[in-house]
């Protein structure tokens, strides 16, 4: 009886460290809960690198954000416009 005692003990202790190590490792994402407008609209959100970034205009009701695409230059986001064509791959 003592060793499933022990046994038991280790599991629910597994367990927890387990749960809190997964509680420390979520990250804090800073965006609004899905469904909701960010709460200043003076000041666009953007999800950037150095040079090139994501407005987010909207969030759809699954959360994911609706945006366009902007370049930094000069010190201010500017929109861009994407173009190409598009080609058939090559049959060979």
């Amino acid at each position: 009886m003592r060793k499933w005692l022990a046994v038991a003990c280790v599991w629910i202790l597994t367990l927890l460290a387990t749960g809190l190590w997964v509680h420390a490792q979520r990250r804090n994402v800073p965006f609004p809960p899905p469904g909701q407008a960010p709460g200043n609209e003076e000041i666009p959100q953007i999800i950037s690198g150095n040079d090139i970034g994501f407005r987010v205009d909207s969030w759809s009701k699954d959360g994911t954000p609706i945006g366009r695409i902007v370049v930094h230059q000069e010190g201010k986001w500017i929109d861009v416009t994407l173009s190409g064509r598009v080609r058939p791959l090559a049959t060979n």
